[in-house]
Parts: C-alpha cells; sequence; structure tokens
C-alpha cells in the first residue's frame, strides 16, 4: 500500500457497509485504503438482500433506493440496462412504481461495491475480508481491528456498520426452543420455510413486513393448512401511498436524465416541519401525536392523505428525535413506536395482494393477543402455545406443527451477541445510549466512549444509531446518515492523524 494512502476498516458487509465505503472512496480529497471486514463470501448484500425467494420485494419503489444518495437514480438506472422489469414484469404495481426484488437490489449492491474497488478519481481502493471482527485495540493506544481469523488490521478511522443481527426468540420462548424441528428462528432461512409440511398448521408470531414475507414464501408454495398471525397488537404494514406521477413512471434513461439527482437527499436535508418544529410544539411524544394527527385532519380535509405529514415526520426525524429528552424517547418505544412503524414500514403492494386474497379465502387469520408460553406438546414435534386476547378473561392453548418467529431485529440482543461490539464497550470505545436500544452517538455519528467523550476515529452508522437518530434504516436514511457525517469523517482522515 502506498505510503500516503489513509487506512479505513469498515465492520460490516451490508448496506451501510458498502455505502460507507462508496461514498469514502468518491469523495475523498485523499488517497484511501477501505477494509471490509464481513464473513459474507460477497459483500454488500447484508442480511435483507441475500434473499432468495422471488415473492421477497423492496418494501419502498426503486427509486428511493440507491447506494450513491446524490445520485437517487443510479439504481433505476442499473434496473434499466439489466432490463429487470422485461425479466420480472410483476415488479410493476398498478400505479406505476416498480418493486423489484430483494435479491436483485444485493446483485446491484455488490456489482457497485465492485465497480468502485479502484477508484482513479481518488486513488482509492475498497477489499473485501472474508472474516469475523472480534476485537479492537484499547483506547490510547494505535487503533487496530482484530479477527477471528488472527488478523491485526490498523486503521486511521473505523466504521462500524453492523447493521441488524440476526432474529432470536423473544419471551416467553425458551431459548433452547430454536433448536427444536418445529421452531424456526430466523425467518431469513428460506430453506427452512419450504421444509415445512404443505397442510401443516402454522403460527407466526409478528406481523410486520418480515410476516409479510413468510406469508408470501408459504402462500407461493400453495400451503394448504391454517395459518394464524398473532403480534401483541394485531397491527399490518399500511399500503404504499400515492407517488408523485413524475417519478412513478420514469422508466427510461431519458427520462431518469430529467430527473434531479439530489432530489431525495434535499428532502431529508430539509428542515422540520413547522407543524412538529413550530413554537408552541411540546418536546413530548404526546405533544408530537397530537400535532401529527392536527396535521393530518388539515390535510385530509383539503382532499390529501395521512401519508404526506408522516412522511413529513418520517423525513426529519434524524433532527426532530433528539430534542426529545429521554423520558420522552422511553414513552414513545414504549406506547407509540409500533404504531410509528406500521406506517413506516409499509407493504409491497404484489405480497399484499396475495395475503389479502388469502385472508378472503379464509387461509389465514390475524388476531391480538399477547404469548403467555411457549412449550413442546408432549414427545411429538409439535409446539403448545397459550395466549391471552383483550378484554377475554381467559387464556387460549392451540398446538401447531411450525411456530416462525416473525418479531423483528432485536437491537438488545444484536449488541450483546456480537462479541465485536462487546469488546468494543468492555474497551471503553462505545457505550450504550440512554436508552439502551443501541449505540450512543454524536451529530456526525462520532462514537461515544464509557468516559462521555466522542472518539472522531471511530464511526457508527445504520441501525445501531436507533437510540441516537430515531429512524435511520432503510436504504434512503442510511445513504443520507453517511453522506451528513462524511464531511467530519474525511477532516479527521485528511488531518495530521486520528485522534484516537
Amino acid at each position: 500500500m502506498p505510503p500516503d494512502r489513509r487506512r479505513v476498516v469498515i465492520v460490516g458487509g451490508g448496506f451501510a457497509g458498502a455505502s460507507a465505503a462508496v461514498q469514502l472512496v468518491r469523495r475523498s480529497p485523499v488517497p484511501l485504503a477501505v477494509t471490509i471486514i464481513d464473513p459474507a463470501e460477497r459483500a454488500g448484500r447484508g442480511l435483507a438482500y441475500h434473499a432468495i425467494d422471488p415473492d421477497h420485494r423492496l418494501n419502498a419503489p426503486s427509486f428511493v433506493h440507491s447506494l450513491i444518495p446524490e445520485d437517487a437514480w443510479h439504481f433505476s438506472r442499473w434496473c434499466l440496462t439489466e432490463g429487470l422489469l422485461e425479466r420480472d414484469p410483476a415488479a410493476l404495481s398498478p400505479d406505476g412504481c416498480l418493486y423489484f426484488r430483494r435479491a436483485d437490489f444485493g446483485r446491484y449492491l455488490e456489482e457497485t461495491l465492485q465497480a468502485h474497488a479502484s477508484w482513479p478519481a481518488t486513488g482509492s481502493t475498497i477489499a473485501h475480508l472474508r472474516d469475523r471482527a472480534v476485537d479492537l485495540s484499547p483506547p490510547g493506544e494505535a487503533l487496530a481491528i482484530r479477527t477471528a481469523g488472527g488478523r491485526s488490521l490498523p486503521a486511521d478511522l473505523l466504521f462500524i456498520a453492523t447493521g441488524n443481527a440476526l432474529p432470536r426468540l423473544q419471551r416467553p420462548f425458551d431459548p433452547a426452543l430454536a433448536a427444536h424441528p418445529a421452531v424456526v428462528e430466523n425467518p431469513l432461512d428460506t430453506p427452512r420455510l419450504h421444509e415445512i409440511p404443505a397442510d401443516a398448521r402454522v403460527l407466526l408470531v409478528g406481523s410486520g413486513l418480515t410476516a409479510l414475507d413468510v406469508l408470501s414464501t408459504l402462500l407461493r408454495r400453495a400451503h394448504r393448512g391454517e395459518i394464524l398471525v398473532v403480534s401483541r397488537r394485531g397491527l399490518r404494514p399500511r399500503p404504499q401511498g400515492p407517488v408523485p406521477a413524475v417519478l412513478a413512471q420514469a422508466r427510461s434513461l431519458d427520462a431518469l436524465a430529467a430527473l434531479p439527482g439530489r432530489v431525495l437527499l434535499e428532502r431529508i436535508g430539509g428542515p422540520a416541519p413547522a407543524f412538529l418544529s413550530g413554537a408552541g410544539v411540546p418536546a413530548t411524544a404526546l405533544g408530537w401525536l397530537r400535532a401529527l394527527r392536527a396535521e393530518i385532519a388539515r390535510v385530509e380535509a383539503a382532499g390529501g392523505t395521512w401519508y404526506q405529514p408522516f412522511d413529513d415526520l418520517r423525513d426529519t426525524l434524524w433532527q426532530l428525535w433528539p430534542k426529545l429528552p429521554v423520558a420522552e424517547k422511553r414513552r414513545y418505544l414504549r406506547q407509540l413506536r409500533p404504531w410509528y412503524d406500521v406506517h413506516r414500514f409499509r407493504s409491497p403492494p404484489q405480497n399484499q395482494a396475495m395475503v389479502d386474497a388469502a385472508i378472503g379465502e379464509g387461509r389465514i387469520r390475524f388476531i391480538a393477543a399477547r404469548l403467555k408460553s411457549v412449550s413442546t406438546d408432549g414427545p411429538g414435534r409439535r409446539i403448545a402455545v397459550t395466549w391471552r386476547r383483550p378484554g377475554d378473561d381467559e387464556a387460549q392453548q392451540q398446538a401447531f406443527d411450525a411456530v416462525i418467529n416473525c418479531t423483528g431485529p432485536d437491537a438488545l440482543a444484536g449488541l450483546s451477541a456480537n462479541p465485536f461490539l462487546v469488546s468494543a464497550m468492555q474497551r471503553g470505545w462505545l457505550r450504550r445510549d440512554a436508552c439502551a436500544i443501541g449505540l450512543e452517538v454524536d451529530a456526525n455519528g462520532r462514537a461515544v466512549g464509557a468516559d462521555g467523550s466522542a472518539r472522531p476515529a471511530v464511526r457508527v452508522v445504520g441501525p445501531p444509531t436507533v437510540g441516537t437518530f430515531g429512524d435511520p434504516i432503510g436504504a434512503m436514511f442510511i445513504g443520507a446518515q453517511i453522506h451528513r457525517m462524511l464531511p467530519d469523517a474525511l477532516a479527521t482522515l485528511v488531518g495530521a492523524g486520528a485522534a484516537v
């Protein structure tokens, strides 16, 4: 490696790690040697985009997915040049938007990362080390990341982009049930879903987008047995909202060329809406909820929909969330987050149509209930589940041939199950945020250590920063987050040396 090339190590090879690497080599004023540490065979795909099921689609239109945030149409152009719509005509929804397969987006991420492996414009490179980060040097020593394979990688700058952890069973499941043949702990394990007999009685625990994917897999395989979906509140993801025709119908290279490349970046970076940030709006969860409802009522009275005010909140939540007192953040997490999530994470029209049809035919039922116990049902393979529905005095118990965990990511389990993050916290590089749902960072993504000081040489991006920014989830928002923090990160690299 040339002696003047700065060394950047990125722990995590999913979307956040790939976007950080690509943005770094494109924007750096000095040559970089970027190394992504990830045990996967192919970097860029992460958990979500390793999908192999053709019915697992992106849950937002193609135009909000780009690895390069200042070029909002990068993925859309790639889809056109690849001829994806011709190979996947079902991607086209009635409103003209395109919802491509997650596997195709994963291929786009991988190929875009490879295209930046050697970037002559800045003299930078990106390499993938197929290994697992497990430790790093103590503060005060030269920054180095150690791997399970015995490597020690010195770094001038470290990006932690560990994303979401594998789903885990949550209470009241006994963790030992993960080994039971009738329990699917990881709903992303599509081959396990394919092993479920077509006449099996199936229970899905959780009713969000993960459940929608699992249901689509079962339905495509002509599942005949009863399927019950249970969640505490029985909420389902909302459908997609109206989209401006100029965006939905931009399906040619010429049409895309006429659109501004920074349109999404400018929207996310714009000011927070006045109905939430104006004088007189209390910085409380209830105050924001009332302000949002009032704005929705005003917009709907004028002929609009709830989507516009909600999306104004969603797109600027990274600005608003830090202003909430910690007690109010915790109140939101306890009481409001499930409702936010079902409006925020919307269903692809293709999958929703499949599931709605099956509900109409009586093949799927959704119920609201709180699980009380989960246990093996005697010597057989079945699982006995006890729950209580709201308003019922008595609990119910039923047995199932298969139980699938669809509760989504568990942030706390993800932190404690990752040896690299555990080591970084033990050594004082990191600490949990005040809500204990992620890692504490400052406005520029600098990790806050055990002593409360920001670490310029260590940056955290994506889902682990949820406690600081509220909703750093999804391609559009992760890319924009990295874009915002990059000037400060690059200044650290350009300086005489990274302060550790």
